[in-house]
């Protein structure tokens, strides 16, 4: 078990009880931490009031001119506590355990006048329990967690930011900060946004962040690349945004059925989102095209596909229940002799997206969600929904989250697994958030024709507290 880093740890104590102290609350304007830290303005907080509670007080520093610049101060801890029983399912008789992670994380957001900014996160990470072997994005000593330039201007053509260096990138299904784990995926290289009319423009051209267990040691990934380009323009019905998405990623330690090695896949997608009154909905479809080239055979085409689909009303009525229904599927390699390789794979997915515990990758499955959100009383949120998955191709792997088999070519039936759940949001106030997650997952057909005849069991509780 990593040893921790004593001054990110002790720094964090003292504030960490200075949070829990604050008399900050929900009336405050404008002050909830968000998820993107760097996604925060605390401009407003110069016309507050004087004095402030803690944390504003570290909120707005001004940097000793009068045009506007500022130093924002924050950080953030996370407790979080997982447990799997029959992690896999009885098939190898794998020890069940108890995960137990930390994750301490400083910054500072330094504003410019002229649309400059830096922005310095620190994070150190603790873990211990995971069986039968630790992660890498689970445990690290102290590092670079983000550390970015941003430079914004406007033009004719629009406004636009360019930011340069470690960052997190969260775009739908397809790029996401991966928070299930104690390390947020982060990326090493150049993002651009603009907004020129009604439309909205992203381009990407990174590295993925390579996790590593020392001090300042994470590095861009030589083996993981990935270049895209995101343009979004309003539906003329109020409230929808239709979206075209261009991907192409680099992997040169593909893992599937078919054997490990290098692949350059190309990904098509176009996606309708957004919600008008009490609806929402949230439409995608991928084609993805490119070749895979195995350590030892001959290289595939890769033909393959995707659709995801997440619709929901809220209802008027007391604890504001949200009834959705979510509903995906990938595509699976069909034939093994064929030349192709069938298996869709989304780059940087979000595997908590399926169900809380990331059991399966969202490979070769198809899956119908049924779920209910409610809100009975104030700041607290209750989900309840049970997952039915199936496998597409019996002639393709069922996938872990680490793109492992879980389920191996062949076997009998195509059922995989029923998996309901309930989670609990707690926000206590705008500094501390208690989330609680339970969900077991039923062996169905498929799984049982492997040896997996028992129920997995999942239970999470985590702890966050930012300021």
């Amino acid at each position: 078990m990593a040893s921790g880093t004593p001054l990110i740890a002790s720094v964090l104590a003292v504030l960490v009880a200075a949070v829990l102290d604050s008399e900050v609350s929900f009336a405050d304007p404008g002050y909830v931490p968000k998820a993107f830290r760097w996604d925060e303005d605390y401009q407003y907080v110069r016309d507050l009031p004087q004095p402030l509670p803690f944390p504003l007080g570290l909120k707005y520093l001004p940097l000793g001119s009068s045009d506007g610049g500022y130093v924002s101060l924050g950080g953030e801890y996370r407790l979080r506590i997982e447990d799997f029983r029959q992690p896999d399912f009885g098939s190898r008789n794998a020890s069940s355990f108890t995960s137990v992670q930390q994750r301490f994380l400083l910054h500072s957001d330094v504003q410019v006048a002229g649309g400059t900014r830096l922005f310095l996160q620190l994070g150190d990470y603790l873990e211990h329990g995971r069986a039968p072997t630790p992660r890498p994005v689970d445990r690290s000593h102290i590092d670079l967690a983000q550390g970015f330039a941003d430079f914004t201007w406007g033009s004719s053509f629009g406004t636009w930011r360019l930011r340069l260096g470690r960052q997190e990138v969260s775009l739908g299904r397809y790029v996401s900060v991966r928070d299930g784990t104690n390390i947020r995926r982060t990326f090493d290289g150049g993002r651009i946004d603009g907004v020129s009319s009604a439309w909205s423009i992203t381009g990407l051209a990174a590295r993925a962040t390579r996790n590593r267990p020392n001090s300042f040691d994470d590095d861009p990934d030589p083996n993981d690349a990935v270049a895209l380009a995101v343009i979004e323009h309003p539906l003329p019905w109020d409230g929808l945004r239709q979206g075209l998405t261009l991907i192409e990623h680099e992997n040169k330690g593909a893992t599937y059925a078919a054997g490990v090695g290098e692949e350059r896949r190309k990904t098509l997608s176009v996606r309708v989102y957004g919600g008008h009154a009490r609806w929402d909905v949230d439409a995608q479809a991928s084609y993805q095209v490119g070749t895979f080239t195995p350590r030892t055979g001959q290289a595939l085409e890769i033909r393959a596909w995707g659709a995801a689909f997440e619709g929901g009303k809220v209802i008027n009525m007391p604890w504001s229940p949200r009834i959705a229904l979510r509903v995906d599927t990938a595509s699976g390699d069909k034939d093994t002799k064929d030349g192709k390789l069938g298996t869709f794979d989304l780059p940087y997915p979000n595997f908590t997206y399926l169900t809380p515990a990331a059991i399966f990758a969202p490979r070769n499955v198809r899956d119908i969600q049924p779920f209910l959100t409610i809100a009975p009383a104030t700041r607290w949120t209750l989900t309840g929904g049970v997952q039915l998955l199936w496998r597409n191709s019996t002639a393709d792997a069922v996938y872990s989250a680490s793109n492992l088999p879980v389920i191996g070519v062949g076997g009998a039936g195509y059922y995989i697994a029923t998996q309901p759940y309930v989670r609990a949001e707690w926000h206590v106030s705008p500094l501390i958030e208690v989330l609680a997650t339970l969900e077991r997952a039923i062996p169905g057909k498929a799984l049982k024709s492997f040896g997996g005849t028992r129920n997995l069991d999942y239970a999470m509780a985590s702890l966050s507290i930012r300021f």
